[in-house]
């Protein structure tokens, strides 16, 4: 009884104690994942929280950069705090102060508390579970700040001042809760999850593991840098959110055959941490003593931490023979190696050999003359994206008037990317290749007209009046006539002749 009205007549000063210089109110932090061991030391930021009662921010490393790594209450009440400084880690049994948090059993409630309230649990959650739904950040810290103080510093239920309804429902849940339960330990507060790399040598265009996963979590989920696709052994996919503890996990790179490297990480909800103490200092002792230190917190991992681990492997190229392609140019008219006169459109069909299935190629032509070698500035360009490494692809070239009767030669250039300045991977250049080469038909010959001629008339000499013409003399129409009549009494007497001997011969 009189340690009882003892600690009655001072909860007046401890709950009237001046309010100490408060910090921004930030929640916990959004995706702590660092981890504390015995020994480690870590640097406690400004209370939060009511005047009277308050939580601490603590960051795993210094100087504190981003939000708090864990958070921590006191459970030595009648030291005076010590904040913006670096204290150290321990366990219970590493204690330093002298009241009951000395008594494992006290540690088992302790701890229990600190596992059901807030920022172990959400807001939300600590409010639902407490029956208050709409508790504030401050009131959920001070039920669960006097919660810890009536284990550790008393060993009975106080009437304290009470801030809300609120705070006191939340504070009821925690004591209930704490004397009905037998306790817990710090090993209820372990997380473990780590993955290990597979051992032996990897190569491309397989199945790269297995990374095994160990946790002591229902599941964790696994992610991969660069993005890579998880599969099982049978290079069926997985679910990386919810693999469990033992799990085989391979990196899927079939059809990939360039050689790289990626770092497979495991997330388990949660970390250690809660339930380990902070001695902290004194000015005039840097090392904290039984006999100088200043107020002791307990670490409590909010409900956003998680623990983390990782693996990187390294995996060889596969051996590939370089890439090719070969071209077949046809008419596309008819599919034969002639077009018209006028020029048309030719498509030669490129096949392609040893490519990286979903990488990106640009394909480029230019149609040459082969009777002097010379570029014609016809070209043609695809940009294709293969599925397998080998396979085909079209390019086609608009041909213009102008070529009839030349023969065309497609040379072709493949890029991977859409880089077309850059050296090409793969070319086809051959000006002797009958299967690039096209013919183009002479053009037509127009046939030509002969233009008529009018014949000169011949002009009709004169005969002076009085004058006969003579044979052979100026007047060649008369001379012509003249002769023609000698001809035919010349054939009349012939005839007459010969019609009297056919008389005589019949006598």
């Amino acid at each position: 009884m009189n340690q009882q009205k003892r600690y009655r007549n001072r909860l007046g000063s401890w709950i009237g104690a001046g309010a100490l210089a408060l910090g921004a109110l930030i929640a916990p932090a959004a995706a702590a994942s660092a981890a504390v061991d015995d020994g480690d030391a870590v640097y406690i930021g400004s209370k939060q929280g009511y005047g009277g009662t308050g939580v601490f921010p603590i960051w795993s490393e210094t100087p504190a950069v981003g939000d708090a790594d864990f958070w921590a209450y006191c459970i030595e009440h009648d030291v005076s705090a010590r904040t913006q400084l670096e204290g150290y880690v321990g366990s219970a049994e590493d204690y330093l102060g002298a009241n009951y948090f000395t008594d494992p059993a006290v540690q088992g409630k302790v701890l229990w508390v600190l596992a059901h309230s807030y920022p172990a649990l959400t807001l939300e959650e600590f409010g639902a579970a407490a029956g208050v739904p709409t508790i504030s950040r401050n009131d959920a810290i001070e039920a669960t700040q006097y919660a810890l103080w009536r284990y550790t510093d008393l060993d009975f239920d106080a009437a304290w001042a009470w801030e809300t309804p609120d705070s006191e429902a939340a504070y009821w849940y925690l004591v209930n809760g704490a004397n009905a339960s037998t306790g817990m330990t710090p090993a209820d507060f372990e997380v473990t999850a780590t993955i290990d790399a597979p051992s032996a040598p990897q190569t491309a265009d397989s199945l790269v593991g297995p990374f095994l996963v160990d946790t002591n979590r229902p599941t964790v989920s696994v992610s991969v840098d660069p993005t890579v696709s998880l599969v099982d052994a049978d290079g069926d996919a997985i679910d990386a959110n919810a693999v469990v503890d033992g799990q085989a996990l391979y990196l899927d790179l079939r059809g990939s055959t360039a050689a790289g490297s990626a770092t497979v990480s495991v997330t388990a909800t949660g970390s250690g941490g809660t339930g380990k103490i902070i001695s902290v200092p004194t000015t005039a002792a840097p090392t904290p003593t039984a006999e100088n230190h200043a107020q002791t917190i307990i670490l409590v991992a909010p409900s956003t931490a998680t623990t983390t681990a990782a693996a990187t492997v390294e995996w060889t190229t596969t051996a590939v023979e370089a890439p090719s392609i070969g071209t077949s140019l046809v008419d596309s008219a008819d599919g034969d190696r002639i077009l018209p006169w006028n020029g048309g459109t030719v498509i030669d069909t490129v096949a392609y050999q040893n490519l990286v299935p979903g990488t990106e190629y640009t394909l480029t032509g230019e149609l040459q003359n082969k009777a002097d070698g010379t570029a014609t500035g016809i070209t043609g360009t695809t940009t294709f994206t293969p599925e397998t490494a080998n396979g085909s692809i079209d390019v086609s070239f608009t041909i213009p008037t102008g070529y009839a009767g030349a023969t065309l030669v497609a040379f072709e250039r493949l890029h991977e990317g859409t880089d077309t300045t850059s050296e090409p991977v793969a070319v086809h250049e051959d000006i002797d290749d009958a299967a690039q080469t096209v013919t183009i038909e002479n053009a037509p010959v127009t046939p030509t007209t002969p233009t008529p001629t009018t014949p000169t008339p011949v002009a009709t000499p004169t005969v002076p009046a009085g004058q006969l013409a003579t044979t052979g003399g100026d007047v060649p129409g008369i001379a012509v006539g003249a002769a023609g009549a000698l001809l035919a009494l010349g054939a009349m007497i012939l005839f007459a002749g010969r019609a009297r001997r056919k008389t005589v011969d019949a006598d």
